[in-house]
This record gives structure tokens, sequence and C-alpha cells, in this order.
């Protein structure tokens, strides 16, 4: 019995010792990784380029068409702000104005009695013109009068039948109540109610009829009006081209007096047009009209309009698919250093110049912007903060890195989530992930199971799936040690 108890012991402190020997020998060789945790990453990115503030609208050109005479007084700079009707310089009028004494001159004598004939000529065209209107008017207000009357006898004639058929109705059901009566004097007295009921019917009727008389009168004047109606348009147009026949007829009789009006309306125009105005508000950007020199080319300067900017950039070709229209940008300018504007991106050309393509950026506040000022531009290309992401060192496929038979979207990716156990050590699970976003550091994924915060192995390329760990928590990017 003691001897039997002596080897039980035996064989247990054996087993311990194994047990312990073994236990010391798994902590010992428990392989020890770096993981980061499954969280939020900012996976943004910018392009950042310099650019010209410019007006939004198109350059507005002044020109000149009297290209023959000088340039008398420029009136502005460049960087001047104009407004619309500024007299923005002025050409030498001397001709025009000697052109304009001398013609006036032989007008005044040639033109008295033709002007006053063609002011009668004028006077009984504007007659002509009211009389017609007149007779067009009168005839429209009786054809909109009798058009109004059909449609109220229309009204009654719809009241009216709709009120003979319920009363008929009712009519109607007394009399096979009469005929159903229980008795002949129950039958009497429905039929008296039937013989004033048929006499409500029979003045329901009248009133129907009598409107629709009246409807067919109406609709027979109607008729007669639209007739007048025409024939009053056609008679007008008709007085209207003879009075407007008898003053050209008379102009071209005259043509001398006329050409010599004519002249010296246009003389009179050019005299206007020395005066060179701004077409609207603006920037003067460029001159190139020089004082005492005439303008051969036409074009005086050019103004842009102050009050809607933007930043003209130029997009490098390979940037130029990441850069669309809508994308926000952040816009800073050397006036304002430590301001930081925000913006949208307008537009970008297809065509290419000879700098690249060119972009406009719309600018949310212009306040402190003026024509011309330099401007960096940093455009948001991707917008994506606090997006769920790992390291791309992270990720792994089953496939060779040098192994190309297959195109990257073919291709399937994992990473290893550490997941912990009881004793404190951590177990792979290989997982199967989608990739989302990438940026130079993190990648947008999600697989099955894998939520914010989980533990995800940082280098996996020596671990195994249903390894048993110890985990170092860091930097995703940073390699096991």
């Amino acid at each position: 019995m003691n001897r039997k108890m002596l080897r039980v012991t035996a064989v247990l402190c054996s087993v311990c010792l194994l047990s312990a020997g073994c236990g010391k020998k798994e902590t010992d060789t428990t392989k020890k990784v770096n993981v980061s945790e499954f969280s939020e990453q900012d996976l943004s990115s910018s392009l950042k380029i310099e650019g010209k503030v410019e007006s939004t609208d198109n350059d507005s050109t002044i020109m000149t068409d009297l290209t023959s005479l000088k340039v008398k007084k420029i009136n502005v700079s460049v960087g001047d702000q104009v407004k619309a009707g500024d007299v923005l310089c002025e050409l030498d009028s001397t001709d025009i104005e000697k052109q304009i004494s001398d013609l006036e001159k032989i007008v005044s004598d040639s033109s008295t009695l033709y002007d006053y004939k063609y002011q009668q000529l004028q006077k009984e065209l504007e007659n002509t013109k009211k009389s017609g209107e007149i007779d067009i008017k009168e005839a429209s207000d009786k054809l909109d009068e009798a058009r109004s009357n059909y449609n109220n006898q229309q009204n009654i004639y719809n009241e009216n039948r709709s009120r003979y058929d319920s009363l008929y109705n009712e009519a109607n059901d007394l009399k096979n109540a009469a005929l159903n009566a229980e008795n002949t004097d129950q039958a009497e007295i429905i039929m008296e109610q039937y013989k004033m009921k048929m006499q409500e019917v029979a003045a329901a009727m009248s009133a129907y009829e009598t409107a629709n008389a009246q409807m067919q009168s109406i609709s027979e004047q109607i008729n007669l009006y639209e007739k007048q109606l025409e024939s009053a348009k056609l008679q007008a147009n008709s007085q209207k081209d003879s009075a407007q026949y008898n003053i050209d007829t008379y102009s071209l009789t005259n043509s001398s007096d006329t050409s010599n009006k004519n002249k010296l309306e246009e003389l009179k125009k050019d005299l206007e047009k020395t005066k060179i105005k701004a077409t609207g508000d603006g920037v003067v950007s460029e001159i190139k009209g020089e004082e005492g020199k005439a303008c051969r080319e036409g074009v005086l300067m050019t103004l842009q309009n102050a009050s809607n900017m933007c930043v003209h950039v130029v997009i490098d070709e390979e940037d130029l698919l990441t850069v669309k229209s809508g994308m926000k940008a952040k816009i800073t300018i050397p006036a304002r250093k430590d301001d930081e504007y925000t913006g949208t991106v307008d537009r970008v050309l297809d065509i290419k110049s000879a700098q690249g393509f060119d972009s406009y950026i719309n600018i949310d506040d212009t306040t402190n912007f003026r024509i011309g000022m330099s401007a960096k531009v940093e455009i948001m290309t991707v917008d994506a903060e606090n997006i769920l992401a790992v390291s791309n060192k992270s990720i792994f496929s089953d496939k060779d890195k040098d192994d190309d038979s297959e195109k990257d979207e073919d291709k399937k990716f994992y990473v290893y989530e550490a997941e912990k156990q009881a004793d404190d050590t951590y177990k792979l699970r290989k997982v199967e992930v989608t990739k989302g976003l990438e940026s130079d550091k993190y990648t947008e994924i999600s697989g099955d199971g894998l939520e914010k915060g989980d533990y995800i192995v940082s280098s996996p390329g020596r671990v195994k799936d249903g390894e048993i760990v110890e985990v170092k928590t860091g930097r995703g990017d940073k390699s096991d040690e």
C-alpha cells in the first residue's frame, strides 16, 4: 500500500515537473509582433499650386472704330477702379466738329420745308395708328362682352337643365307611387303632388330652353364680332401701311436732303464716340492707347470686372485627371498671409495651353482680393477624413510580389487580426478584406468581423493564421523587431 502510494506520488511529481517545463518553454518561444489599432485616419489628399487673381467674367476690351483719330487724353491708369459710363479717354474731335458745323448750315438752308412736310406725314401716321387701335379695341370689347354673356347663359342653361333632370326624376317617382298606391284616395293625393311637380319641371324646361336660345343668338353675335375684329385689324394695318408709304415716297423724292441729314446724324454719333466710356464696372488691367497717337488697331484698353473674381491656376498634365469641378480649395494671398480663404473649382479647360491646363477657382469671400494678386491654392482632390484604415504594410496578398498574372483588382487581400485570449496572449485570424481609398501610408479596408479598435498586425510577413503571439502596440507602419 505504501509502495503503491510512493509510485503514484513519483508519477505526479514527474508530470508536474514536465508540465512546468513545457509551460516555460511555450512562454519563452511565444512570438512578439507589432500591432496597431484599426482606427480612423485622414486619407485626404490635395494638390498645391500657385495662381493669379482674375475676373470671372471675360475681359472687356475697350475699342474704337475711329482709328484715324489721335488720342487726345487718357483719364485712367492701370489698376484704377471705374464704373459704367466713366469717360476713360478722349479722341481729338476737331475735324468731326468742323464737318458737323459745315453740314448743319447746308441742311438748315434746304430742309425747312422738307422737315415741315415730313412732320405732317409723321403725324398722319401716328393718327392712323391711334385710329386703328381705337377701332380694334371697340371690336375686341364687343367680342369680349359677347363671350362673357355666352358664358353666363351657359351657366343658366346648365343650372336649369340640372334642375329639370332632378325635378323630372322626382315627378316620375311620384307617378310610380300613385300607380302603386294602396287606395284611390292615396293615389289622388300623390297625383296632385305629381301635377305640381310637373309644373316645376315645365318651368325648369322653359328656363333652360330660353337660355339655350340666348346662347344660340349670342353665338351668332360672337361670330359676327370676330369677323368685325379681324376686319378692323386688316383695315388698321392697311391704313398704317399707306401712311408709311407716303413717308417713304416723300423721303425718296427728297434724297439729297435725307442724305445730308443722315450724314449729319452719323457725324454726331462719331462725335459722341470720341469720348470713350466704360461699358461696365471694372478695373483697368491694360492700356494700349497713347496720347498724341492714332490707335490704328482700334484697341485702347482692357477692363476686368472686379465684382466677381476667381483664381486662375494651371494644372500639369500629370495632375489633370485628379482635379474636377466642385472640389473644395483653400486659398492664401501675400497680403493676408495668416488668413486662409475657401473656394471651389469652377471649371478645368479640356484644351492644353502653352503652360498646361487652365483651371479657375471661385472664391467664397473676395473682400481682400484684388485683380492681379498672386495666390496659393490647395485643391482637396480627395476629401476623406475619419476613415477606418490600416497601414499599407499591414495588407498582404497570397500572390507573390513579382506575380503579374493577375490584375490588382482580381487579387484577394488580407490582414491578420490579433484576437485576445484568456491568458492575455493573442491568436491571429486571417481576414479577407476589401480595399477602399488609399494614401501614401494608409488604406481603407472592410472585412468580416473587423471593428474599430481591433489589433491589426503591422508586418504580416513573419506570422501565420492561428498563431499564438504576444502583441506590442505602436505605429502601424513600424516593422517588427
